[in-house]
C-alpha cells in the first residue's frame, strides 16, 4: 500500500474540540518560558496580564464553537456540554482569582513567578479531567490537577502551616490517585477497555471486578472531593494554602473532581441502581452532618469554611445518589453555584489578610462593617448563599437536590439534608451577627484596595444573586448537558 493511502485512512484528531485546551496549554509554556527570562519587576504585570488575555482567549474559544460537540484523539477526549459548562466557570474564577493574587502575595512577601504557570497547568488538567472518560487521560489530568495544588498550596514562604497542609494533601492525594488507579486496573480486567463508556455497557460475568474496580475509583475520587471519612487533609489544606489558592482549589477543584463521578452517574445507577443509591447517600449523609457541626467550633475561618466546603460535599453526593435525571441536574447546578459563592467568600478574606492586625479568628469580624462595609456586605451575601437563604444561588441550588431526594423517594436523606443545613444556621447567621451587631474588639486598619479586586468581588456577588433570580442562565446550560449524558 502507498504510504499517501496509509496516511488518508488515519483519522486525524480535531483540533477544534481541543482549542480551549491547546490555548490554555500555550499560556503555561509562555508563562513558563518568561519566568526564566524576565526580571522580577517585569514578571509582576507581564505573567498576570498574560494569563488573563490566555485565559479570555479560552473563554471565547468555548463560547464561539459552543454546538461543535464530539469526540476527539480517537475517542479519548469528549467536547460535551457538560465539559462546556466546567471549562466556562473554572476561566471565569481562574481570571478574577487572579486580580488578587499579585497584591495578596506581596503583602505576604511571598511572590513567586512559578505561581502563574503552576494556575495555568493546573487549569489545564482540570479542563481535561471534565472532558474524558478515558482512563489513562482521566489519570494523567488527575496527577496535574493534584500536583499543581500541592506546589500552589505550599507557596507562602516561612509558613509552616503552608507546607504542613501541603505535605499532607501531598500524602493523602498520592493515595486517592493509588486508589483510583487500582481502580481502573479491576474495570480493565473486567471489561478489556479503558474507556468508562465501554466498561460500563460490557456485560460481562466477573462482575466483582467491575465492583471492586468502582469501589476503588469511586474512593479515591471521595478523598478529592473531600467526602467523610476521607476529608482528613481538606481542612489543613486550605488553611495552610494561600487564601486565593484555597478560593481556587475550593471552587475549580470541586468543580473538576466531582465530572468524572458525574459522567458516571447514568452508566452506573442502570446496573447497581440500589447499592448505589445506599452507599451514596450514607456517605453523603455523614458528611453533610460531620461538616456541619464541626464547623460550629472553628475559630479560624478558613478553617470553618473550609469544613463547610466538606458539607457542601455532602449536599451534591444527596443529589448523586438520586438515580433520575433530575438529580444529574441538581448535581450539575450546585457544582457551579458552589464554584461561584465559595470563590467570593475565600476572596474576601484574602482582601481582609492585608489589614493590619488581621488573624483570621471569627472574633476579626466583629464590627467589620466599621471597618470595611463593602466586604461585609459581600460577604454577608456569600454566607447566606452557602446557607441557602433566598434570593441566592444556594437556596435554588439546595431546593434543587431536595426535589431531587423527593422525586426518587429518598426522604431519610432529605429529612438529614434538613437537619444539616439547620445546624449550619448556627456559624453563618452567628459570623453576619458579629460583622453587623458586635462593636469592633479591636482595630483592624485600613488598607487599599485595588479597583480589579473591588470589581471582581462585585461580579460575584452579583452573580450569586442575579443566576438565582435567573435560574435559566445556566439551567439552559444544564439541560442538554443531562439530557445527552442520560441518552448514552
Amino acid at each position: 500500500m502507498d504510504i499517501k493511502e496509509v496516511i488518508g485512512t488515519i483519522e486525524l484528531p480535531k483540533i477544534s474540540l481541543f482549542l480551549p485546551e491547546l490555548i490554555v496549554l500555550i499560556t503555561a509554556f509562555v508563562l513558563f518560558t518568561l519566568d526564566l527570562i524576565l526580571g522580577s519587576k517585569q514578571k509582576r504585570w507581564l505573567l498576570p496580564s498574560l494569563s488573563v488575555i490566555g485565559y479570555v482567549l479560552a473563554l471565547l474559544s468555548i463560547v464561539v464553537s459552543s454546538q461543535n460537540w464530539g469526540d476527539t484523539f480517537y475517542g479519548s477526549f469528549t467536547n460535551d456540554p457538560l465539559g462546556a459548562i466546567v471549562k466556562i466557570f473554572a476561566l471565569i474564577i481562574a481570571i478574577v482569582m487572579l486580580a488578587f493574587a499579585d497584591r495578596y502575595f506581596t503583602a505576604k512577601k511571598s511572590f513567586y513567578g512559578e505561581f502563574y504557570y503552576m494556575l495555568a497547568f493546573t487549569l489545564l488538567g482540570a479542563m481535561i479531567l471534565a472532558s474524558s472518560y478515558n482512563l489513562i487521560i482521566i489519570y494523567v489530568s488527575l496527577e496535574l490537577v493534584s500536583i499543581g495544588f500541592y506546589i500552589l498550596t505550599a507557596l507562602l514562604r516561612g509558613s509552616f502551616i503552608s507546607k504542613e497542609g501541603a505535605f499532607k494533601y501531598l500524602i493523602l492525594g498520592g493515595l486517592s490517585i493509588a486508589l483510583a488507579s487500582y481502580g481502573a486496573v479491576f474495570m480493565y480486567i473486567y471489561a478489556g477497555s479503558i474507556d468508562l463508556r465501554e466498561i460500563l455497557s460490557y456485560e460481562g460475568s466477573d462482575y466483582h471486578y467491575l465492583i471492586l474496580g468502582l469501589v476503588f475509583f469511586l474512593i479515591g475520587f471521595a478523598i478529592k472531593i473531600g467526602a467523610v471519612p476521607f476529608h482528613f487533609w481538606l481542612p489543613d489544606a486550605y488553611q495552610g494554602a494561600p487564601t486565593p489558592v484555597t478560593a481556587f482549589m475550593a471552587s475549580v477543584g470541586k468543580l473538576a473532581f466531582f465530572i468524572p463521578v458525574v459522567r458516571i452517574m447514568p452508566l452506573v445507577q442502570e446496573k447497581f441502581s440500589l447499592a448505589w443509591m445506599l452507599t451514596v447517600g450514607v456517605i453523603a449523609a455523614a458528611t453533610m452532618l460531620y461538616g456541619n457541626l464541626v464547623a460550629l467550633v472553628q475559630k479560624d475561618i478558613k478553617r470553618l469554611l473550609a469544613y463547610s466546603s466538606i458539607a457542601h460535599s455532602g449536599y451534591i453526593l444527596a443529589a448523586v445518589a438520586v438515580t433520575k435525571e433530575i438529580g444529574l441536574k441538581a448535581v450539575i447546578y450546585f457544582l457551579v453555584v458552589y464554584a461561584i459563592m465559595s470563590a467570593g467568600a475565600f476572596l474576601v478574606v484574602a482582601l481582609l489578610e492585608r489589614a493590619q492586625g488581621w488573624s483570621n479568628e471569627i472574633q476579626d469580624f466583629s464590627g467589620l462593617r466599621f471597618n470595611a462595609l463593602f466586604l461585609a456586605v459581600a460577604f454577608m451575601v456569600y454566607m447566606f448563599a452557602l446557607l441557602g437563604v433566598p434570593p441566592t444561588v444556594g437556596f435554588v441550588g439546595k431546593t434543587l437536590v431536595f426535589m431531587a431526594l423527593s422525586f426518587d423517594k429518598l426522604w431519610w436523606l432529605a429529612m438529614i439534608m434538613i437537619v444539616s443545613t439547620a445546624i449550619s444556621t448556627g456559624y453563618y447567621v452567628r459570623l453576619v451577627v458579629i460583622m453587623f451587631m458586635k462593636d469592633r474588639e479591636k482595630e483592624i486598619l485600613p488598607f487599599p484596595k485595588g479597583v480589579t479586586e473591588v470589581v471582581s468581588l462585585v461580579f460575584l456577588t452579583i452573580m450569586t444573586v442575579a443566576l438565582a433570580v435567573f435560574p435559566g442562565v445556566i439551567w439552559g446550560l444544564i439541560e442538554p448537558a443531562s439530557e445527552l449524558l442520560f441518552a448514552r
